[in-house]
């Protein structure tokens, strides 16, 4: 069991981020960074700098990247390199994660990810000056250690740059327009995002969220579930293209509210007690509050 935790906390838990009840949801309302100094202007750059390097799969898993947990609503799939991870000291020229999401049929770098095991007390990393938004890990994280984390977004991201999520990706993924500027609150963004990409299919290579003996017909009802969500999205981009505010928010509240159920489904499709019970704990962490430095 230890080593599956190990293996778990060196690939991190964006895992499946696709679950949760209960949960608080409201990430869109959490803080935004510090003023972005022109140092942290030139690490960011920096960082591309590095990633641009990376930027595909074949790119990635040659420099000893592996994809984990799936495409991780609005994070993205996470590439790993566990060395880097267990290095504990920031290395802009050397990001341990990278963030892919299938756009347009071709897996794109959208973000990389600082992410370290470190020493229970010690101080979050000096990287980007205090503008970055750095949070733990705790259940994931080692003995004696805690595993920290910040997400370089290198696409647009209406929670700033550094931010845990990026609704952004559930659009892209799916290929159509993100809501107008005043339409939807942040809470009602999430949820619509987080929904829109849980129903969305797996893409061919991408990782597997979920692993081992699952229940057959929670499989089929999670497909169902699916099913329905993706009728809806062609209400939801018809009402935009339309400019019809108010069948948009119908329709994104609809799709918005169905985001608990399929969570609570996708929690319980292992059949193994000691897998869901894994996974409940990594989804709630991967959703739940975070604590931001």
């Amino acid at each position: 069991m230890r080593n599956t935790m190990l293996g778990l906390l060196v690939l991190l838990p964006a895992v499946l981020a696709a679950q949760g009840t209960p949960m608080k949801m409201d990430h869109g309302a959490m803080p935004m960074p510090a003023p972005i100094s022109q140092h942290v202007q030139d690490q960011i750059a920096a960082a591309k700098k590095a990633a641009a390097e990376l930027d595909t799969p074949e790119k990635a898993r040659a420099a000893g990247y592996r994809p984990r947990f799936g495409d991780v609503p609005l994070q993205g799939e996470h590439w790993t390199n566990p060395v880097l991870v267990l290095k504990g000291t920031f290395d802009i020229d050397h990001p341990p994660m990278l963030m892919f999401a299938p756009v347009g049929g071709e897996q794109k770098l959208l973000g990389v990810a600082y992410a370290y095991s470190v020493r229970t007390g010690d101080p979050m990393p000096d990287g980007f000056d205090g503008a970055a938004m750095w949070h733990e890990h705790p259940a994931l994280s080692l003995p004696g250690a805690k595993l920290v984390m910040t997400h370089v977004w290198f696409v647009d991201s209406p929670n700033g740059v550094f931010a845990h999520d990026n609704p952004t990706l559930a659009f892209m993924e799916r290929g159509i327009g993100y809501p107008p500027a005043g339409w939807l609150d942040a809470s009602t963004t999430r949820k619509l995002a987080l929904t829109l990409q849980l129903a969305q299919r797996p893409s061919a290579g991408a990782s597997r969220a979920i692993s081992g003996p699952r229940n057959d017909s929670l499989v089929a009802v999670f497909a169902h579930q699916r099913d329905e969500v993706d009728a809806m999205v062609p209400q939801l981009e018809a009402a935009r293209k339309a400019g019809n505010r108010a069948a948009y928010q119908a329709v994104a509240v609809k799709i918005g509210g169905r985001a608990d159920e399929i969570m609570a489904t996708v929690k319980q499709v292992p059949t193994d007690p000691a897998a869901r019970a894994l996974l409940s704990k990594l989804i709630d962490e991967a959703l739940g509050d975070h604590d931001h430095h």
